[in-house]
């Protein structure tokens, strides 16, 4: 079993797909505008593996897409179409020279009226490298932070297709490639007892 391990929490996800992806709803083609992901409350986090070089991790999340929601409302549509889309994110992978980190995983969303379960497919793939942020320090300073409770952020590369999108039958059914834009930033779990504030 590993020794060198460090449980941790997301403390902050702050990401926009600013691609716009047509959907198609009652014979009528809305575009999405800005999709923007943030975490839903608390529970988001996972753990790091050193000395396997592996992380993985937990990302509940809140899908939100103000623009199509007005367009959505100016139509006419029932308010419970175009509420935010609640949306756990798992994901895996390596943990690179300089304490980069290289996850891919899957999104799934909760029950919701416009986007089907079933039919919406949601598919993260690993970037070339996501970075720790500029001033965040060496490896061993960023592994010295994150332990010691600091919160560290790393940031996605806005020109990498990296999410895969299939719509449900219902809005077109059609796979769109979108880029991420923004950071999550993870800080080190804290032991029980500290989290009650002995």
């Amino acid at each position: 079993m590993s020794t060198d391990r460090l449980d941790f929490n997301v403390v902050d996800l702050d990401v926009e797909i600013v691609e716009t992806v047509p959907i198609k709803w009652q014979g009528r083609e809305v575009d999405s505008g800005p999709i923007h992901i943030s975490l839903s409350g608390p529970g988001s986090g996972g753990v790091i593996d050193y000395d396997a070089g592996t992380v993985e991790v937990e990302f509940r999340s809140k899908v939100e897409f103000p623009e199509l929601a007005e367009a959505l409302e100016d139509l006419g549509a029932d308010e419970a179409l175009y509420e935010p889309v609640d949306m756990v994110i798992r994901s895996k992978g390596a943990v690179l020279d300089g304490h980069y980190l290289r996850l891919a995983g899957v999104g799934a969303i909760t029950a919701h009226r416009l986007f089907d379960p079933s039919q919406t497919r949601i598919n993260i793939h690993a970037p070339s490298q996501c970075k720790p942020d500029a001033g965040a320090g060496t490896e061993e300073e960023i592994k010295a932070a994150l332990r010691a409770g600091i919160p560290v952020s790393w940031n996605f590369n806005p020109a990498e297709k990296r999410v895969e999108i299939q719509l449900p039958k219902a809005l077109g059914g059609e796979t769109h490639h979108v880029c991420l834009s923004g950071s999550y930033t993870l800080a080190a779990a804290k032991p029980e007892a500290d989290a009650g504030g002995q």
